[in-house]
């Protein structure tokens, strides 16, 4: 989200990051209307498929897995006073 309210999404997030940072030359190229809509399209292709080509299942199983290792601590914590034993993190 940009400081004007402006949401990103794909490779224009990246786009503005690398100028942020100086370096916005490594994604200039996709400003160019055909390489620009080329990154997008296999963006997209990654952004769908990198949990399961990166061997970590589907978003909904990494969410469900996460949330009961968090349920997990937190029931092993038991009585004790959460606001110096219950850490999580992560």
């Amino acid at each position: 989200v940009c400081s004007d309210g402006t949401v990103l999404t794909g490779v224009p997030v990246f786009r503005k990051l690398y100028e942020l940072v100086g370096l916005g030359y490594v994604y200039a190229v996709t400003k160019n209307r055909f390489v620009g809509s080329l990154a997008e399209r296999v963006y997209n292709v990654w952004a769908d498929n990198r949990l399961r080509l990166t061997g970590r299942g589907d978003l909904a199983d990494v969410i469900k897995e996460r949330e009961q290792r968090i349920h997990a601590k937190i029931e092993s914590a038991g009585s004790a006073d959460c606001e110096t034993s219950c850490k999580i993190e992560w």
